[in-house]
């Protein structure tokens, strides 16, 4: 039952189509945190985005236009979170499961495909968490 809620709260959560990017706030700082110059949150987006994945499947690639010299960090968490960065000429940058951090050598789009294992019985939730500056 457990599980059956989780999935009907992460189906949910995908199909609310929440925005892509979302901007550092310039009026709330949590206590102990060092505080950032305004030129400094203008030039780091985040966002958060959340792959309900069934045994095998692959997620849609997601597009992430980087200017050169920026650099794209990604998080991603979860039971098993395999995932393949792509070049903007479809060719494989980099494939894994930890976190990674990738400097554009050109301006253009990176893409980023999530994948669920074949060997899990369950559905597989992954948040990945992507930065950048």
């Amino acid at each position: 039952m457990k599980k059956q809620l989780l999935s009907i709260s992460m189906l949910a959560l995908l199909l609310s189509g929440g925005p892509a990017y979302a901007s550092a706030s310039t009026n709330a700082q949590v206590q102990g945190e060092p505080k950032i110059s305004m030129e400094q949150q203008k030039q780091e987006q985040q966002f958060t985005k959340y792959y309900y994945l069934t045994p095998g499947q692959l997620s849609p690639k997601e597009a992430i236009y980087l200017k050169k010299g920026q650099e794209l960090r990604i998080n991603p968490r979860g039971s098993f979170a395999n995932y393949t960065v792509y070049h903007a000429e479809n060719k494989q940058i980099w494939s894994g499961t930890t976190g990674i951090i990738i400097k554009a050598d050109a301006d253009g789009y990176r893409y980023v495909q999530f994948q669920a294992p074949y060997s899990y019985e369950d559905q597989n939730v992954i948040v990945a968490t992507f930065t950048i500056q």
